[in-house]
C-alpha cells in the first residue's frame, strides 16, 4: 500500500459520507421519488420515511478511490472502474425499483446475471476451481464455469439484499467481509484484490456513517445489489488469480448471507411450503431482534439502540469467520480443515436460529395466554 492508497481509502469515506449527508439534507426535493414510505410491509422496521437511495453515495465513494488512485503504477483503479462498469446493470435495476417500487424480481436478478457476465468479458472474471471433487471437473468446462459464475455471483447479490433489513447490518456485515477477503489477498501477496476489497470497504464506511446507528439514510435495493455484487466479484477474483488459496476459505469470508439466502429458500419452499418469494419476519436477523426486544432491552427502548444490537450480534458471527478463514489459511495450506469451519458456521447459525424461534414462539403464546386471562 502506498501513501496514494491511503489518501484513496480516506477519500472514499469522506466523499461517500458527503454523498450521504447531501441525499438526507436534501430529501425535501427528491423525497417524492427517494423516501421509502412502505412502513408496513413483512419486512419493515422503520417507523418513518426514510430515503433508500444510499448506493449512490457508495458509488461516489468507489469513484473518489478511483480518482486519487489515477497516479498510481500498476492501473487498479482502471480495473476498479472496468468493475463498477460491469456492476450498472445490477445497481441500475435497484435503483430504479427504489424509485419507482415497480421492478420485478426476475427482472432484477436478469441484471445481476448481465452485471456478472460483463465482469467476465471486462476482466475474466471467471470461476474455474472451487476445491470441491466433482464441480471443478465440470467448472474445466468454460460454458459452464461462465453460467456457474453468473449464478453465483447474482446469487450473492440477491443474498446481500436479503439480509439488508436493519440499520447498517447489511453494509456492516459487507465491511467485515471486505476485509476478511482482504486479509486473504495480503496473505497471498495479491495487491490489486487488496486494493479491490479495501477501497469497497472505505466507500462503504463513509455511507454507513449516516446511516448507523441512527438510520438517516437506506442502503436500498441499488445499493445492497452493488454492494453483494462488489463484494461476490472480489471472491471470484480472489480466486481465480490466486490458485494457492481454496475457494472454501473465500466461501467461508462469505457465507453469512449466502447461508442466509439458502436456509430461507429451504424454509420457505420445503419446510413452510409457502413460496420462496414470499416475505416473511422470521428470518435470522428479525429473530434476533425480536429476541432482543422481547427479552433483553424491551420494546421501551429507543429503535436505534435495538437495530444497532441487531446489526453488532450479527457482525460478531460475520467477524468470527474471517478471523477463521485467515487463521487457517495462514496456518495450512490444505482446504479440509476450512471446509468443516464452513460446515461449523452452517451448524451453529441452525443451532442459534432454532433457539431463537423456540424463544419467540413462547413469548407469542405467553402473550395470547395473558389475553385469555385478562378477557376471563
Amino acid at each position: 500500500m502506498t501513501v496514494v492508497s491511503y489518501y484513496a481509502l480516506l477519500a472514499a469515506v469522506l466523499v461517500g459520507a458527503g454523498v450521504a449527508g447531501i441525499l438526507v439534507l436534501t430529501q425535501r426535493w427528491h423525497g417524492r421519488f427517494s423516501l421509502d414510505h412502505d412502513l408496513n410491509g413483512a419486512q419493515k422496521f422503520h417507523e418513518v420515511p426514510v430515503p433508500r437511495v444510499g448506493g449512490l453515495a457508495f458509488v461516489a465513494g468507489l469513484l473518489a478511490a478511483m480518482f486519487v488512485m489515477a497516479d498510481e503504477e500498476g492501473g487498479a483503479w482502471h480495473q476498479m472502474l472496468l468493475l463498477l462498469l460491469a456492476g450498472i446493470p445490477a445497481f441500475a435495476a435497484g435503483l430504479f425499483e427504489d424509485m419507482t417500487k415497480s421492478v420485478s424480481v426476475r427482472f432484477r436478478l436478469v441484471a445481476t446475471f448481465l452485471s456478472a457476465a460483463l465482469a467476465i468479458w471486462l476482466l475474466d472474471a471467471t470461476l474455474t476451481r472451487t476445491n470441491t471433487f466433482g464441480l471443478d471437473e465440470l467448472l474445466a468446462y468454460l460454458p459452464f464455469a461462465m453460467l456457474f459464475t453468473c449464478f453465483a455471483v447474482a446469487g450473492v447479490a440477491n443474498a446481500v439484499n436479503i439480509i439488508d433489513g436493519f440499520n447498517g447490518l447489511a453494509s456492516g456485515s459487507v465491511v467485515i467481509m471486505l476485509l476478511g477477503m482482504a486479509g486473504l489477498s495480503w496473505i497471498s501477496q495479491d495487491t490489486m484484490m487488496l486494493t479491490f476489497c479495501l477501497a469497497g470497504a472505505a466507500a462503504l464506511l463513509g455511507f454507513m456513517l449516516l446511516n448507523f446507528p441512527f438510520g438517516k439514510i437506506f442502503l436500498g435495493d441499488g445499493g445492497a445489489y452493488l454492494a453483494g455484487f462488489w463484494l461476490a466479484e472480489c471472491a471470484v477474483l480472489l480466486v481465480a488469480r490466486n490458485p494457492d488459496l481454496s475457494g472454501w476459505s473465500v466461501l467461508l469470508c462469505c457465507i453469512y448471507p449466502i447461508w442466509e439466502t439458502v436456509f430461507s429458500m429451504w424454509r420457505k419452499s420445503i419446510y413452510r411450503k409457502t413460496g420462496m418469494g414470499r416475505p416473511d419476519k422470521v428470518h435470522f436477523h428479525m429473530l434476533v431482534f425480536r429476541r432482543m426486544v422481547g427479552q433483553q432491552v424491551g420494546n421501551s427502548v429507543a429503535p436505534w439502540i435495538r437495530h444497532g444490537l441487531t446489526s453488532l450480534f450479527i457482525w460478531v458471527l460475520v467477524a468470527l469467520c474471517q478471523v477463521t478463514a485467515m487463521w487457517l489459511v495462514w496456518l495450512t495450506e490444505q482446504g479440509w480443515p476450512i471446509t468443516f469451519a464452513v460446515v461449523g458456521f452452517a451448524l451453529t447459525y441452525g443451532y442459534i436460529y432454532r433457539k431463537l424461534v423456540v424463544r419467540v414462539n413462547q413469548q407469542m403464546s405467553g402473550s395470547v395466554d395473558d389475553m385469555r386471562l385478562n378477557q376471563s
